[in-house]
């Protein structure tokens, strides 16, 4: 007599948890993130990056040139 074969799993909540983290990814970096960037708190930033050249990709790596405008303003917190 041959064991009962079990049926295979369904694939079907693995697909869908992967359809929803998908669209979950692409609303925030679709409509969220860039109406994060229009609101009054994170406008300035970004035009203060883009009025001194500054590609704030680049802040994250340790080849960044040293950011001299900033220099005076921590020594006069200092003083």
């Amino acid at each position: 007599m041959a064991p009962p074969s079990t049926p295979p799993p369904n694939p079907t909540p693995g697909r869908l948890r992967l359809l929803a983290a998908a669209t979950v990814l692409v609303v925030l970096w679709c409509i969220v993130l860039p109406w994060v960037g229009t609101t009054r708190y994170v406008k300035p930033m970004i035009e203060h990056n883009e009025r001194w050249g500054i590609n704030p990709t680049a802040m994250f790596y340790s080849d960044v040139e040293p950011m001299t405008y900033r220099d005076h303003m921590l020594r006069r917190a200092e003083q």
